[in-house]
């Protein structure tokens, strides 16, 4: 089960590289590229041969929460810049983020300096939960994490009557959905600490509890992981159909196009090699260009049968966005 939100991160994380570029979009790129460390940092094989390369006493546990909160602080950012258009408001959500997420990191590392946690346990609030140090690592991050999810969620919410693609608030609904489920599963972690130390290890209610959160942190991380995939999938397919779509006109209109160009000595069009202009890059600029050659041939007073009039017709409300 560990493998699983681990893996759907880092699948996000490799579609939406090519956003890391984009000022308003590579917020969501460095957010799950954080979470996706966090999450193989957290499978259990991988702690414990990850633990000693730092020097071990459960140092990997403190890059793990790290990875989490910034991860968490990204996943803020990109809901601020998607969400708000004032300037003035978002440089304040943004201030309010960054204070946020310094002050909760710095009690991590304060309460993770006060705390006796040599022995690698990935669980370190429930092995070392009895600890002051422990209990300010603990509550800090969970409050911080809690937070932003519930803002993520309250806002994704908020603004999904006006959103009109069906894709875009399918998306949206996983995220914030996503986002509740991670408050069930740190809501889950720290009442079992609550209780771990307050009963025995053996009741209902913990095994329940030991039993539930994993289900939650998959579900959670499952959801936001399609959330985010599914507005950029709609739009990669867009994209895709419509270069094919540009290709096949180029095909459609090779024959036309070499025979409106035999007598002109200015062509827009390179008629080198015609017949691998389909296979080129910028399949839009040389369909433009083809359709220019074909219309000035038109001009001069050369006649289109009827299916060639269509097709040029067809291929100009294709470039047009038609």
């Amino acid at each position: 089960m560990d493998y699983v939100p681990a893996a759907m991160l880092w699948i996000l994380t490799a579609v939406r590289l090519p956003t890391a570029l984009d000022k308003e979009r590579a917020s969501v790129l460095r957010a799950t590229l954080f979470a996706a460390i966090a999450c193989t940092l957290f499978i259990p094989s991988v702690y414990a041969a990850t633990d000693p390369i730092l020097g071990g006493h459960n140092h990997v546990g403190l890059v793990l929460i790290f990875a989490i909160l910034a991860g968490f602080w990204q996943f803020h950012t990109a809901m601020v810049l998607a969400a708000f258009n004032n300037e003035v408001r978002r440089r304040r959500l943004l201030r309010w983020g960054r204070l946020a997420a310094a002050v909760a990191g710095m009690c991590v590392v304060a309460g993770f300096l006060l705390s006796k946690v040599d022995v690698t346990n990935r669980n370190l609030p429930l092995a070392y939960g009895d600890q002051p140090g422990m209990q300010l690592f603990l509550w800090t991050g969970s409050a911080f994490i809690i937070g932003v999810c519930v803002s993520v969620a309250r806002t994704s919410l908020r603004f999904f009557p006006e959103m009109r693609s069906r894709t875009f608030q399918s998306g949206i609904g996983c995220f914030a959905t996503g986002c509740i489920f991670m408050v069930l599963a740190l809501a889950n972690r720290l009442a079992l600490g609550l209780l771990e130390g307050s009963s025995g290890h053996n009741s209902a209610l913990v095994n329940g509890l030991n039993w539930s959160f994993p289900a939650f942190e998959s579900l959670a991380v499952i959801l936001v992981s399609i959330g985010l995939i599914l507005p950029r999938f709609r739009d990669s397919t867009q994209r895709l159909q419509r270069n094919l779509r540009f290709r096949w006109f180029m095909v459609l209109l090779m024959n036309l196009w070499l025979r409106s160009t035999t007598d002109q000595i200015y062509l827009v069009h390179n008629r080198a090699t015609p017949i691998f202009d389909p296979l080129k890059t910028k399949s839009a600029v040389h369909l433009h260009r083809c359709v220019i050659d074909v219309r000035d041939y038109q001009f001069r007073g050369m006649p289109l049968n009827p299916r060639e009039r269509v097709l040029i017709n067809q291929a100009e409300q294709l470039l047009q966005g038609n």
